[in-house]
């Protein structure tokens, strides 16, 4: 079930619903205007979601060299004019050149061709005569080697031309007596290069860095140590070094020997991991990446990242990258990457002024075109197929519209390959549209319904139609297995839960059967003379179209008349059916939405191609389409609508007894036969009193969920009763807020069960006898007790009174007044409990009774009967741990024992019991508010020689509150509660109860 916005979070009661609500009837009076945009609002031609690769090569001084998805080869694009041209790039070189040593000429020096990509710009460097060319370069300089006669390395020189002649800058630090391995240099850069120089017998020895802007030669640490991959102007970095995997090592340019500095990458978010091999070193900045652990058709690449070498505050760079950075001679790096197709670019990173690493643009990536296969509009939502990675796999694209107003540009893929035909994408109403893929029909991840075959027909909330000429199939993407299958049936459709279907049998006529209550309709006359190959359905209106005959119609389940309509390519809509005319190039539209066949008309609607995607928004009134631009125009019909409803539900029937500690939310979810702009679910206490008022959050389509947690408007718990909650929802149209439907929700208060001292879930029986007050569970047979309590004469088990969410007893001293004593929830208080006085006088009262929350604020209240009058008073929980004044709600109540019961039937509404003089035993009902419903009787001629009776809660287990009374003889009885207010036969559960004291 989606997500949803509460007004309150938190739950503490446990709810159940009962679904009695009424159905808001399905054409009650006159329609209303149409929602949606304004005016005809165009999409510029989609993009693929997916960006074009475009990898860099290399990154040169004046412009880089890359190869383009959609090209061969590599291009050239200068940074300075954006300009791009084909280059094929030959031979060695870095960071945009090219060198290569010139053919010999006779008698002349040998020279070194430097190339400027792009600019095709050469310069010329003299190889000196003894020396050889390393392959080290830069743009206007060469490294070279001079060897003894054993082939020993003499010595290095960096060589530049000066005045025509070269000019040779010896490398110092060059060891003697080792060979410069295949007389070459490698990790060429415009900085330095690095030389492999070995012993006489071929033995390695050492890698060394030569630097160019020092002319030093600088010994290199051993490849077992740090393996130095990385080079920058400042940092020489071990890309696979370290103890664990997030640990890089580096060490100074300017002394590689030198104690590695480790640098600690930070953690990956959650779906994340290292991409390792793309470490890079600006600054003093390391560049890092992150990927996602599941590649998904989203977005390619790596998410960038910097963090100062070392460690510190990671720096966020770029959220996709599709390639390694590339360093560029003025040591910036060159990478490829965005936000998105339409935001991705080749892209610098440089240091900023103060040293930091930042990003900008070198210029644009052009998006990759897509053609729209499939376009369906259902509910606002906007889906069609294409091609997302150069390969022949579909993916599902996606439009969120506004309801009114402007359509969103933007979209978005959705991971879920779609193959097969264009009628096989159905909308659903609810964000998702369907397709069918071999016996299955797929929608939103985990929604599956399996053994559909033929063509998928209809969709409508969480159900799906499909068939073949011969058997047509029901699905439920919420329940995969639960396929109906109806054989000799030519087509099919489905609205909501009704599944709509015609048979060969029974030419004119079609029949439904409801998805949930597995009804199914009589054959219903239609009065199309033929059998429907074609069904569709919208509300009130089925269409039918049949191939024999090439004539087609819209059937009204209100007037029971069909209304005849253009036959061909048709989809129909609320109240109207817009049709595609091939040869003319156009749609049209047929308006039958009065239901009066002499009133209908038909127009034309748009012009459109011939391969034209069309759709029309059967929740929701737009019709999109293409142009031969690939163009998607959405245009509002101005039928009259129908007013919004409902077709589908899903309410929780149960919800936890948080009792236990758990947590529990009541959730429901509505589909609704168009979208609204904003659904509120208002729920009302018995009084009709507002409580709490639930606002949808994200909207799905035409689909609305919410949920409660239990609690009002002030954070609170609310009281135990019956809740009527009332579903209203805006279409956004002006007409306002409409209530869809009502239904009941039953609240029990569940903190503790009644007459719960210890928390077991087991109803207490009070004893007291001389100081004792012991509370027993008699079934259980154990019991707690405490002691001291001196010049008291008479107990009251109570509930919750200081709102500890403990259950509290109250005691009448032998003065007469009233004391609380907060309960522990381990059993009874002790006489020093924190007590508040809260009564006097209490005296002249015979009874003193707790049946649970009488007045329906969620408190426990105290009833108290006049011992010289019989008058019955009720004392209201004060909220501040007391009781308010008393109220007296009945008269001569004398002659009757009264028990206070608790809620007997589950049903929220606390019971008196009151047995009379002839040993009858009455049931009077509270209503909410401070009353009693009238009497009603329990048992006759029961309770002669009981000497206490008492409601104790639930004394046997099974969550139903029971009785327990006492015989003259000392024995202890039980009636078991029956959860209905009724009680069973009488059963004996203990002896010597005569000596245990005054029992409550």
């Amino acid at each position: 079930m989606p997500r949803h916005a509460l007004t309150r979070s938190g739950a503490s009661v446990a709810l159940s619903v009962a679904l009695a609500g009424t159905l808001v009837p399905l054409f009650p009076g006159a329609a209303l205007a149409a929602d949606g945009p304004a005016a005809e609002v165009v999409l510029p031609a989609p993009v693929r979601y997916q960006p074009r690769a475009d990898t860099v090569v290399e990154a040169g001084a004046t412009g880089h060299l890359h190869q383009r998805e959609g090209t061969t080869g590599t291009l050239w694009t200068e940074y300075a004019t954006g300009a791009t041209t084909p280059l094929t790039a030959t031979g060695s070189g870095y960071g945009g050149m090219r060198a290569a040593l010139d053919p010999a000429t006779p008698g002349a020096p040998r020279t070194v061709s430097v190339t400027t990509l792009g600019s095709g710009g050469v310069r010329k460097v003299e190889v000196p005569e003894g020396a050889s060319w390393t392959k080290g370069f830069t743009a206007d300089s060469v490294l070279v080697a001079r060897s003894a006669a054993d082939g020993s390395l003499t010595a290095l020189a960096v060589v530049t031309m000066q005045d025509g002649r070269p000019v040779e800058r010896p490398v110092t630090g060059v060891p003697q007596g080792l060979k410069l391995m295949d007389g070459t240099a490698y990790d060429l850069t415009s900085k330095g290069a690095v030389v492999f120089l070995a012993g006489p017998d071929g033995a390695v020895e050492k890698e060394y860095l030569v630097d160019y802007a020092t002319a030093e030669l600088r010994e290199m640490p051993d490849h077992g140590d740090v393996d130095l991959e990385q080079f920058g102007d400042r940092h020489l970095m071990d890309r696979y070094g370290g103890d664990n995997a997030n640990e890089l090592r580096t060490v100074p340019r300017a002394d590689p020997m030198a104690t590695p500095v480790v640098t600690q990458l930070p953690k990956p978010p959650h779906g994340y991991q290292f991409f390792r091999g793309w470490e890079t070193v600006i600054g003093d900045w390391i560049v890092f990446g992150w990927t996602p652990e599941s590649w998904n058709a989203d977005l390619p690449g790596v998410r960038l990242q910097a963090i100062p070498v070392g460690g510190g505050q990671p720096r966020f760079l770029l959220a996709h990258s599709a390639a390694r950075p590339q360093a560029a001679p003025d040591g910036s790096l060159l990478v490829t990457g965005g936000t998105g197709a339409t935001d991705w670019a080749v892209r610098r990173i440089s240091l900023d002024a103060n040293g930091a690493p930042q990003v900008t643009k070198v210029s644009d990536v052009p998006t990759a075109s897509t053609t729209v296969d499939g376009l369906t509009l259902g509910a606002g939502t906007l889906h069609y197929r294409a091609t997302s990675d150069g390969s022949s796999s579909p993916a599902l694209y996606e439009h969120s519209l506004a309801l009114t107003g402007t359509p969103t540009a933007g979209n978005r893929v959705l991971d879920r390959p779609v193959p097969g035909t264009v009628d096989a994408l159905v909308p659903l109403g609810n964000g998702e549209s369907a397709h069918q893929t071999g016996s299955d029909v797929l929608a939103a991840p985990g929604a599956h319904a399996a053994g559909m075959y033929g063509r998928l027909s209809g969709g409508s909330g969480r159900y799906v139609a499909s068939g073949t000429a011969t058997t047509q199939y029901a699905g439920d993407l919420q329940a995969p297995n639960n396929t109906r299958r109806f054989d000799g049936k030519a087509a099919s459709t489905v609205w909501g839960t009704t599944f709509w279907m015609s048979d060969p049998a029974a030419p004119g006529t079609v029949s439904w059967y409801d998805m949930k209550s597995k009804a199914t309709s009589p054959a219903l006359a239609i009065g199309s003379g033929c059998t429907p190959n074609e069904l569709q359905a919208v509300g009130r209106w089925v269409y039918w179209s049949c191939a024999q005959g090439a004539k087609a119609g819209v059937w009204d389940q209100k007037s029971r008349v069909s209304t005849p309509v253009p036959f061909g390519e048709a989809q129909l809509g609320d109240g109207f059916l817009v049709r595609k005319d091939k040869a003319a190039g156009k749609l049209t539209l047929t308006d039958f939405h009065t239901g009066v066949p002499s009133a209908v008309t038909t127009n034309d609607f748009a012009s459109v191609p011939a391969d034209a995607d069309w759709s029309v928004d059967k929740f929701g009134g737009h019709v999109a389409f293409t142009d031969a631009q690939e163009r998607i125009h959405v245009k509002p019909v101005t039928v009259p609508r129908s007013p919004i409803g409902f077709s589908e539900e899903r309410v929780d029937a149960s919800v936890l007894n948080l009792a236990n500690g758990k947590d529990n939310i009541w959730h429901a979810a509505w589909q609704l036969t168009r979208p609204a702009t904003r659904a509120t679910l208002e729920i009302k206490n018995p009084a009709g009193t507002t409580v709490a008022t639930l606002v949808a959050g994200d909207r799905k389509g035409a689909q609305v969920a919410l949920a409660w947690d239990g609690r009002g408007a002030d954070g609170k718990p609310v009281p135990a009763a019956h809740y009527t909650w009332t579903l209203s929802a805006d279409p956004g149209d002006g007409s306002g807020p409409r209530a869809v439907r009502t239904g009941v929700i039953q609240v029990a208060d569940v903190h503790r069960p009644f007459r719960d001292y210890d928390g077991d879930g087991i109803g207490e029986v009070f004893a007291r006898a001389g100081d004792r007050i012991t509370a027993h569970e008699p079934v259980k047979g154990t019991s707690t007790t405490s002691t001291g309590w001196t010049g008291i004469n008479h107990v009251v088990p109570f509930g919750d009174l200081d709102g500890d969410d403990c259950d509290d007893i109250l005691v009448r001293t032998t003065a007469g007044d009233l004391y609380r004593h907060s309960g522990t929830c381990g059993g009874v208080p002790a006489p020093g409990s924190p007590k508040a006085k809260i009564g006097a006088g209490f005296n002249a009262f015979d009874a003193l009774l707790n049946s649970g929350d009488l007045t329906g604020d969620g408190r426990p209240d105290l009833l108290a009967r006049v011992r010289s009058t019989g008058d019955l008073y009720l004392y209201a929980d004060n909220a501040a741990g007391g009781i308010r004044g008393g109220v007296k709600i009945a008269g001569k109540w004398t002659g009757l024992t009264l028990i206070g019961a608790g809620d007997l039937a589950g049903d929220g509404h606390p019971y008196l019991l009151a047995r009379d003089a002839a040993g009858d035993l009455w049931r009077y009902k509270s209503t909410g508010t401070g009353a009693f419903h009238a009497r009603t009787l329990v048992f006759s001629d029961w309770g002669a020689g009981r000497d206490a009776i008492i409601g104790a809660g639930d004394v046997d287990g099974d969550g139903k509150l029971d009785l327990v009374s006492r015989d003259t003889n000392g024995k202890l009885l039980r009636n078991s509660g029956r959860g209905d207010g009724t009680f069973g036969s009488t059963v004996q559960i203990g002896t010597g109860w005569g000596a245990r004291g005054a029992l409550s």
